[in-house]
């Protein structure tokens, strides 16, 4: 048989192309391993997590119900309500998701619709997760943009967030595709109009989402003005002003109708009722726990806002970690493994905290050196705006969808300042130290925030969240589901079973009792006079109370009379208001 022979030139060109296949091959996983690493995390994340319904405890009931009403045809109404008044707090955005939803299976049912929002809330975790990492490259390495992403994805709120029916991930996500395209890069668009028009639909779905999407507009427009571009600065200004004079047109139109003005009950739409009016109105009160104080003048706003600041300044540094309570958790947890005893303590946990937040201040001052004036404008522009909200309690939450920006930032600044300690040829002892204090910092931080997700997963796994008599605890896990819980889980339950059509249920999670029994239900009145938070009760009228506060008890308990106790579960009672032949 004869051998054949090969060209040498013929052979060349194979090991040329081999190579070639070779580096190709090389460049694409070395680009694409940060996202394969990223994506990762996020199956860790939520592989313990991805089966049950989605969590629609608090504001998560009030978006379900909202969507219910779109689905059936009812309108933008709070179906959980007597007369189901016109909702004016919320944009319509995530309503109109859970619509859609809903009308694609068909149902409106809870037990049908939330697992598939589950699954859609852990495809939207990994489109956040990936887009984080996307920004983060165009201002950081691939191992310092990994870390970046990891500092947002693996921050206890944002995990708690993603866990629940809420609009801070998918405001999140349009807040930083947003900053993708309107930041410009390296993908060139055929038209500049098309970015402006991509930006504008982008700020306006956020806006959709959550009013805080005022931030975006604000910094969109606020940027050619520094670059004296002011043509299209008038441009941006304008289109920003439609999507916001639209939703102010909608709820004039509410506050104007004779709906509003003859509500279902007395106390339906006072001013500390948050669901059932605007954000002005519930946040223009001095103290919305006390509306008696009244509303806030230019002088007390002012004072809200100095007050407020340190406050959101924490929870910036919080947000890029964890908040303080799980730092001096993890820090008792380790001594007491480690030294057996309370060495360091539990105030220290400020320090890292503060130290962060001062990195994050660095990294966005550096960000704007570098030109990513949108980044900069964004996050200061929203820090401003939660100030000037009254719902302190919030302020962890309200800051979360910032944590891409403030990581980012404080990755920039402990890229940036160990770079700048090599270039200024220090002795290598300096350069040793605060490579070390600085990683150090950072391993700190992954630590407390590995240890605290650990935690909030193990406690997951005991916490079923539904009371069914006779089976005890049973049904779906969820995150921070407590004695609290637990109690009002069974004050339900006992309330399917006893409760007669027509009753009305009044509780601090009335939607969510709504949406579990079915019944109407309303929000307590903010009253310190308990005969007149009485007289508010009977004009519903009421004819279940859930306790599960101290300061609700003077209510029910101070006129016996009127209502008994026919229930307690693990400290929440259950009062029933006597029928009037009782009472005589």
């Amino acid at each position: 048989m004869a051998r054949m022979e090969v060209c040498p030139n013929t052979a060349a060109l194979t090991a040329i192309d081999a190579r070639n296949t070779g580096f190709q091959l090389r460049t694409v996983m070395q680009a694409s391993w940060p996202f394969a690493f990223v994506i990762a995390l996020c199956i860790v994340l939520w592989v313990p997590r991805l089966s049950g319904p989605i969590d629609l405890r608090w504001d998560a009931s009030v978006y379900y119900v909202l969507g219910t009403s779109l689905a059936t045809g009812h309108g933008y109404r709070i179906l959980s309500e007597p007369g189901s008044p016109e909702a004016l707090q919320y944009p319509p955005l995530l309503p109109a998701i859970v619509a859609l939803c809903q009308r694609v299976l068909g149902s409106t049912n809870p037990a049908i619709v939330a697992p598939r929002l589950r699954i859609l809330y852990a495809a939207l975790f990994v489109i956040y997760a990936l887009a984080v990492l996307a920004l983060a490259k165009k201002y950081l390495g691939p191992m310092y943009a990994i870390g970046a992403t990891a500092l947002c994805l693996l921050q206890p709120s944002t995990i708690f967030v993603s866990d629940a029916l809420f609009t801070e991930i998918p405001f999140a996500i349009l807040s930083v595709l947003f900053l993708l395209v309107a930041n410009g890069g390296r993908f060139q668009w055929p038209r500049p109009w098309l970015r402006e028009a991509a930006a504008f639909a982008l700020a306006t779905a956020a806006f959709l989402l959550r009013t805080a999407g005022i931030a975006l507009f604000a910094a969109w427009a606020i940027r050619p003005l520094m670059q004296k571009r002011w043509r299209l600065a008038l441009v941006r200004v304008v289109l920003a002003l439609l999507p916001l004079a639209i939703w102010h047109a909608y709820v004039e139109q509410v506050h104007r109708s004779e709906e509003y003005h003859h509500p279902a009950y007395t106390y339906q739409r006072a001013p500390y009722q948050v669901y059932n009016v605007s954000y002005a109105d519930n946040a223009l009160l001095i103290d919305p726990s006390r509306p008696e104080l009244g509303y806030a003048g230019a002088r007390a706003l002012t004072w809200r806002v100095i007050r407020n600041f340190p406050r959101v300044a924490k929870a910036a540094g919080e947000a890029v970690s964890a908040n303080d309570f799980y730092w001096r958790q993890t820090v008792d947890h380790f001594q007491q493994r480690l030294l057996g005893d309370q060495i360091v303590r539990p105030g220290i946990v400020i320090a890292p905290i503060l130290a962060l937040l001062g990195l994050t201040a660095i990294g966005l001052v550096m960000l704007a050196r570098r030109g990513a004036w949108l980044i900069v404008l964004y996050t200061v522009g929203s820090i401003g705006l939660i100030c000037t909200t009254p719902w302190s309690f919030q302020f962890q939450r309200y800051v979360t969808p910032l944590a891409p920006f403030l990581a980012i930032a404080a990755v920039v600044a402990v890229s940036g300042i160990i770079s700048s300690l090599r270039s200024l040829r220090v002795q290598s002892i300096i350069l040793l130290a605060g490579r070390v204090a600085l990683t150090g910092l950072l391993g700190l931080i992954f630590l407390v925030q590995v240890y605290t997700a650990w935690l909030m997963f193990q406690e997951r796994v005991h916490a079923r969240a539904r009371f069914v008599p006779g089976a005890a605890a049973t049904g779906a896990h969820f995150f921070h589901y407590d004695v609290v819980w637990r109690g009002w889980d069974q004050a339900i339950a006992w309330i399917e079973q006893h409760a007669r059509p027509g009753t009305v249920v009044a509780t601090l999670y009335s939607h969510l009792c709504y949406l579990r029994t079915g019944l109407h239900a309303v929000s307590l009145p903010v009253e310190r006079d308990p005969a007149r938070a009485r007289e508010l009760l009977e004009s519903v009228p009421v004819s279940y109370v859930i306790v599960d506060s101290e300061w609700l008890l003077p209510t029910v308990e101070s006129h016996s009379v009127d209502w008994h106790v026919v229930q307690s579960f693990e400290g929440t009672k259950l009062y029933e208001r006597k029928a009037p032949e009782q009472t005589r």
